[in-house]
């Protein structure tokens, strides 16, 4: 069983989620790891233990998150060291995927089609926890039970080129929970900016290093999960 913790990131012509996978018997010890980094945070810098760390704010240096002003080049120092942490946790795995935004539902079904073919190889099941604001209960429900995949050979055994494969490891609808309130949640803003960023640098954060903070990430990606990725880390793109 995983936990898969999903936000995206974006501006107004481009849309990235990430999903970040936690098994489930690392759960509570993963948790626990995230506490204690953050209470080494609030010793090094005075940083709130309980703030939400909103990737856009926090690197873009808005917002208080603690009791002393933290300036902008550290904020982005600890935002790769937070990638760095997140790539440590045993078993955790990162799905991404990137479109245009016009097409973010059709990509977000995607990446929810190779969640499942994961699931499915592994063995195991899922639960998807989601940040609130936008609402896919109906779409994956569809896709629990009508899911037209394309085959990849043209057409499947018997001539036609969809079959209906509807998802059957992921367990309940998906969770929609405030960021605020979730660690994990904000950990998959926090990668998904990082892969926005290292497709779409911008001159006043590149001089930071956050085009590149996005390797800090590299070996928990899934290649297999989109082979005709440019960059063979698996990020699943409009074609």
């Amino acid at each position: 069983m995983d936990f898969i913790y999903i936000d995206d990131s974006g501006d107004a012509t481009v849309r990235v989620y990430s999903a970040l996978a936690i098994p489930e018997v690392e759960w509570k010890d993963i948790l626990g790891q995230i506490k204690e980094y953050r209470r080494q945070l609030k010793k090094d810098y005075d940083m709130f233990v309980t703030h939400e760390l909103h990737a856009t704010d926090f690197v873009g240096g808005r917002g208080r998150i603690g009791s002393r002003m933290v300036p902008k080049g550290l904020r982005c120092q600890i935002f790769r060291d937070t990638l760095h942490l997140i790539a440590s946790f045993r078993g955790v795995r990162l799905f991404n995927a990137i479109s245009p935004k016009a097409q973010e539902k059709m990509i977000f079904e995607r990446l929810i089609n190779r969640i499942e073919t994961n699931m499915r190889k592994a063995g195991g099941n899922a639960i998807i926890f989601h940040d609130e604001g936008k609402d896919y209960t109906g779409l994956v429900r569809r896709m629990c039970v009508y899911n037209p995949i394309q085959s990849m050979y043209g057409v499947w055994p018997g001539g036609s080129p969809y079959k209906n494969i509807p998802l059957d490891h992921l367990l309940e609808d998906i969770i929609f929970r405030d960021s605020e309130d979730s660690y994990f949640i904000q950990l998959a803003d926090f990668c998904a900016y990082a892969l926005f960023r290292s497709e779409y640098p911008l001159a006043s954060k590149t001089k930071y290093g956050l085009e590149t903070a996005f390797s800090e990430l590299h070996s928990i990606c899934i290649p297999q999960c989109f082979a005709a990725d440019p960059r063979k880390l698996g990020i699943i793109r409009h074609l």
